[in-house]
C-alpha cells in the first residue's frame, strides 16, 4: 500500500456515516482520487473538522490495491473558501467548476494544469476583492477552454469539420457541430439539433483565447461575447458528457441554438 501527499480540492462529499465521509478529491499530482475519510466528523479527528466542497487543503492518503476507495488519514485546510458561500453568484460558478472534474476526468489520471486551473478559478470567484459578473463570466470561459485542452477535446476554430477546410473568415454566422466537435461554414437550420449558429464575435474571442491560452488574453471583451463564449462551451461539454449539466443552469440560461 502505498502512502502520498499532495495538494488537493473537494469536489465531491457524502455522509458514509455519522462520524465518517466519502470525498472526491482533485489532487494535483494523483488526480481525482475517491476516498474513504473514517471518523473525519469526529471533535479531534486529523481532519480540520470534516472535508467540505470547493475548499483546499493538503492530504495524506493511502492506496489500496484492492479497494476503489483511497483511505484518507489526514487532511489539513488550508484555504475554506468563505466567500463563495456569501454570494449566489460566486456560489453557481464554483459548483459549476468543480461539477465539471468528476464528469471530465478519470480516477487516477493526473491533470496538474487542470488543478492549477481550477484552483485560480476558485481563488479568483473566492476574492476579498468585488467578484463582478464580467470576472465570473471570462473566468468560466478561460477554465472551460483549460479543461478541453487539458482532456484533448479542444474545438476546432479555423477548419471546417465537415469538410477539413478553412473557413471563410468574412462571414457573420458561423454553425458549430457538436457531434464533430467544430466550426462549419454552414450555419445549419432548425432541422439540424447538432449545429447551432454562432456569432462571428463569439468566434473571434474563442480563436483569441485559442491563440494565447491565458486568462489575460480575455481582458477588455464585452459581457455579451464572454457569456455567449461561456455558453457555447457549456453546450459543447455537455454533448461530450451525454447529459444534462444542472449545475450550469444558472450560470447560462441563455442556451439555445443561436449563440
Amino acid at each position: 500500500m502505498a502512502t502520498i501527499k499532495d495538494q488537493a480540492i473537494c469536489v465531491r462529499h457524502w455522509d458514509w456515516s455519522e462520524t465518517s465521509q466519502t470525498v472526491s478529491l482533485m489532487t494535483r499530482e494523483h488526480g481525482l482520487l475517491r476516498c474513504l475519510a473514517k471518523g473525519s466528523k469526529r471533535e479531534r479527528a486529523p481532519f480540520s473538522g470534516g472535508v467540505e466542497i470547493a475548499t483546499l487543503g493538503q492530504l495524506v492518503a493511502i492506496i489500496r490495491p484492492n479497494s476503489e476507495l483511497v483511505l484518507l488519514t489526514q487532511w489539513d485546510l488550508s484555504e475554506p473558501m468563505y466567500l463563495l458561500r456569501t454570494d449566489l453568484a460566486r456560489y453557481h460558478a464554483a459548483m459549476y467548476a468543480i461539477d465539471l472534474i468528476p464528469r471530465m476526468i478519470n480516477d487516477h489520471d493526473p491533470h496538474p494544469e487542470l488543478y492549477d486551473a481550477l484552483r485560480e478559478t476558485l481563488e479568483i470567484l473566492g476574492a476579498a476583492a468585488d467578484c463582478q459578473p464580467i470576472d465570473i463570466d471570462r473566468t468560466l470561459l478561460w477554465y472551460q477552454w483549460t479543461l478541453l485542452v487539458q482532456i484533448g477535446s479542444r474545438p476546432e476554430l479555423r477548419l471546417d469539420v465537415r469538410e477539413s477546410k478553412p473557413i471563410d473568415a468574412g462571414s457573420d454566422v458561423y454553425g458549430f457541430h457538436a457531434r464533430f466537435g467544430g466550426l462549419t461554414e454552414d450555419p445549419g437550420n432548425s432541422s439540424e439539433p447538432d449545429v447551432w449558429r454562432v456569432r462571428r464575435s463569439t468566434v473571434d474571442l474563442l480563436r483569441r483565447l485559442d491563440d494565447a491560452e491565458s486568462l489575460e488574453s480575455l481582458s477588455g471583451s464585452s459581457y455579451a461575447d464572454l457569456t455567449r463564449a461561456g455558453a457555447l462551451l457549456a453546450l459543447y461539454i455537455r454533448t461530450l458528457v451525454g447529459q444534462d449539466i444542472r449545475s450550469a443552469h444558472p450560470l447560462y440560461p441563455q442556451m439555445s441554438r443561436s449563440i
